[in-house]
């Protein structure tokens, strides 16, 4: 990774673990006011506990001694733990319902992808909710058979990619922000840049 790219993520890490350790004393606080869309969001925490450790291993792969950050990383993440404890079987089942909502959603945001205006508030929305979905799969599969979700997830992966490949020059125009360095590979619709790149190369041999 780029260097620059490493001391910006090394700045802005501390910053990041702050905010992972508030949205889980948010969720515990406003534990009825959950929702999956709106202020407190069910899944809150689980998007930096899923992301954080990814980050640190940048960081680590730029040769930055990571040890402290890793401790705080433990700490907070105890506080879910606690949290998850004190919930309960209630949260999980939260959380999964979200899962499936966000799933049975999916269709028409792939419908209405690139297709509403203002572009710059619609396309950042939908990325959202995409890696909501993948962030829900990969920190429930340890409690649910998710094997029928993932499995309509999968052709709706296919579509979406298909209508991003065809409209990133609009997505990247409109919205830059979608070129997200710092987002795992497998999160692919924060690298737009890459299926840019895959569009030229198809172009160009056509």
């Amino acid at each position: 990774m780029d260097k620059m790219l490493i001391e910006t993520l090394k700045k802005e890490l501390p910053k990041d673990l702050l905010n992972y350790e508030i949205r889980i004393r948010e969720t515990d606080e406003h534990y009825d006011e959950l929702a999956a869309y709106g202020r407190y969001s069910t899944e809150a925490p689980y998007g930096l506990k899923h992301v954080i450790p990814f980050w640190i291993h940048l960081l680590e792969e730029g040769g930055v001694n990571c040890e402290n950050f890793r401790v705080e990383y433990k700490r907070i993440t105890q506080k879910l733990v606690a949290l998850e404890k004190k919930r309960g079987r209630d949260y999980r089942e939260k959380l999964f319902s979200n899962l499936k909502q966000f799933v049975g959603g999916y269709p028409g945001m792939i419908d209405n992808f690139v297709d509403m205006e203002p572009l710059e508030f619609e396309i950042p929305q939908s990325l959202a909710i995409r890696s909501s979905i993948e962030i829900l799969l990969m920190e429930l599969e340890r409690d649910y058979d998710l094997t029928e979700i993932k499995a309509k997830v999968s052709p709706l992966d296919k579509e979406f990619r298909s209508k991003y490949l065809q409209n990133v020059d609009e997505i990247l125009e409109h919205y830059p922000e979608a070129e997200d360095p710092y987002s795992p590979e497998s999160f692919w619709w924060n690298h737009p840049l890459k299926l840019l790149k895959e569009k030229q190369a198809m172009q160009n041999n056509s």
